[in-house]
């Protein structure tokens, strides 16, 4: 028999400043939701009062403390039906007067469990809430440790990270997010992806004082960052789900091979502030902003051919020079696969064959390639070090070789023949902006882009090889939450397992999502793409920083079931 919980999601049209009205409504859902035999029930952020209110004096009448009248109601409810039970509120703290944009979660007993503040207040909420200073929330349940954030808590990747070092292995996010604002089903994606759990995102509908929800969604969301189930309603709705379990618990073993891939001692730039400074450009040392074009080259290299694809490497710049110069545009950077030089590589013969010292024939022939085109190139190869391989990125330019990055967080193909670089992440100073590089895989562990974010990164080149099509996702949020302009270039097609899946992309980013732009190659064909992008776009970054860097920066001790 298949082990599983079921859960509820209370998908309400929550009445703004009608607290009566939407307590009633509330609690006959959730208890709808329990005679169902949903063990888990979650409400939106603010269930009780709307979302929309544009002062204290305006929301405090309907803030309540922790516990009080509300949560006596659900404690009750919870008691008797022995259910796990989550819901959002304004909250009023009795010693200070502040105000909290907060979540209860409340167990089978009625006790409640724990409550969390929201960290990261967005829009006019900051005109009344204060910023959360609670831990971010786990609690054991009968099926595993339960995480509980709200809304755009999770567009940043800190909290839901230090929920699943924290060992929870379910994450709930209480929103109250619409569709047109930040889109939030690829962060959500990003979270369960990168922490290797379940997330269920109970959004609401109904329309607010100025904001229309009844498009948004909720979800269950599985550890792959596979959607499992997506809901949406005009109405009220309680939605139903289930999240599978493995001898009585919520799955674990996605999540510790996710996290046991990371590096903390590589990400100690995560717990730096530098934007906080009233002038960030010149505490980093920026180089002064130009706009520049880009260029996101994609081609299937010929295996284990490396003179072969070095010559095709250098063809396809000329080609993307004179596609550039086409449109009135001089191409500043270009960006090149991973192992460009090889193919992918599958097993330390096959890369022994085709790897090359730096500088070698590859280096050479496309540093004189960037010298002749007066361009920046960045590209993936193969490198023999003595009697170690790497799986390594590469910048030259006009001046010659500016650098190399070797690849920290190997794939299971690389694992098989690489040594993980054990370096920190490099970037490099352009005469129009600062550079960061990565490659592929990195992409899955978000501190990586911070690290070249807090750094001051503009944009972020990156040679891949990505052979999952359903994660193709991450790219754009890791980009959008970074907050920094990406090139990703990736190869085309291969064979069995070894198959990349194309779909090179330019993301250009901008504070306001209307004004982003992306372009992508398609899945198959050698093909490039071209954008004009401007630094300044990437030099108003602001992050989430009152978080535990402690236990962000740990590793072993958090690894345990």
């Amino acid at each position: 028999m298949k082990e599983e919980v079921k859960a509820a999601l209370i998908h309400a049209a929550v009445a703004w400043k009608d607290k009566e009205r939407n307590l009633k409504k509330l609690l006959a859902l959730t208890e709808e939701a329990a005679r169902q035999g949903a063990k888990i029930i979650v409400s939106p952020e603010l269930a009780l009062s709307g979302y929309s209110f544009h002062s204290r004096s305006e929301i405090a009448p309907l803030a309540e403390t922790i516990p009080g009248p509300a949560t006596e109601h659900f404690s009750e409810l919870a008691r008797r039906y022995g259910v796990y039970l989550a819901f959002g509120l304004p909250e009023r703290d009795l010693k200070t007067g502040l105000l909290y944009n907060a979540a209860v979660f409340i167990g089978p007993q009625g006790e409640i469990l724990g409550r969390a503040r929201k960290l990261a207040p967005a829009f006019k909420e900051n005109l009344w809430s204060a910023r959360g200073n609670l831990p971010v929330l786990v609690r054991e349940t009968a099926y595993g440790k339960v995480g509980v954030i709200i809304c755009a808590d999770a567009y940043w990747y800190k909290p839901a990270r230090l929920a699943a070092l924290k060992r929870a292995r379910l994450l709930l996010v209480l929103a109250n997010w619409p569709p047109h604002c930040h889109p939030p089903e690829n962060f959500w994606r990003a979270r369960a992806l990168e922490n290797g759990i379940y997330l269920l995102a109970c959004n609401r509908t109904g329309t607010d004082r100025n904001m229309d929800c009844t498009q948004a969604r909720s979800y269950l969301i599985d550890p792959a960052g596979s959607i499992v189930q997506e809901f949406r309603a005009d109405e009220d709705a309680v939605f139903y789900t289930a999240i599978p379990l493995e001898g009585r618990t919520f799955p674990s073993a996605p999540a510790q091979e996710r996290l046991f891939a990371r590096c903390p001692e590589l990400y100690l730039d995560v717990a730096l502030d530098p934007f906080s400074s009233l002038e960030p450009e010149m505490l980093l040392g920026l180089p002064a902003p130009q706009p520049f074009t880009v260029a996101a080259i994609q081609f299937r290299p010929l295996p284990l051919r490396p003179a072969e694809n070095r010559q095709i490497m250098a063809s396809l710049l000329d080609r993307a020079c004179e596609a550039a110069e086409e449109r009135r545009l001089k191409l500043d950077l270009a960006v090149l696969p991973e192992l460009a030089t090889t193919g992918a590589l599958k097993g330390r013969e096959e890369a022994s064959q085709g790897a090359e010292a730096i500088p070698g024939p590859t280096a050479e022939l496309l540093a004189r390639k960037a010298q002749e085109k007066h361009l920046y190139v960045v590209w993936g190869m193969a490198e023999r070090d003595g009697e170690s391989l790497f799986n390594t990125a590469v910048l030259a330019g006009p001046a010659g070789l500016l650098g190399k990055y070797r690849k920290v967080h190997l794939s299971p193909l690389d694992a098989a023949w690489a040594r993980a670089g054990g370096n920190e992440f490099l970037s490099f100073d352009l005469p129009c902006a600062r550079v960061g590089v990565l490659l592929g895989s990195d992409l899955l562990f978000p501190e990586s882009a911070e690290s070249l974010a807090k750094r001051g990164a503009d944009i972020l080149c990156v040679p891949a090889f990505w052979t999952a099509k359903e994660t193709l996702f991450l790219w754009e949020a890791r980009a959008a939450e970074q907050q920094l302009h990406l090139v990703v270039a990736n190869q085309w097609g291969g064979e069995g397992s070894c198959w990349a899946v194309g779909e090179s992309l330019i993301f250009s980013y901008a504070r306001h999502p209307e004004k982003r732009q992306k372009i992508a190659a398609p899945g198959a064909g050698d093909e490039f793409k071209i954008l004009l992008l401007s630094p300044l776009a990437a030099r108003q970054k602001r992050f989430l920083e009152m978080v535990d860097y402690e236990l962000l920066l740990s590793k072993d001790d958090c690894l345990q079931k």
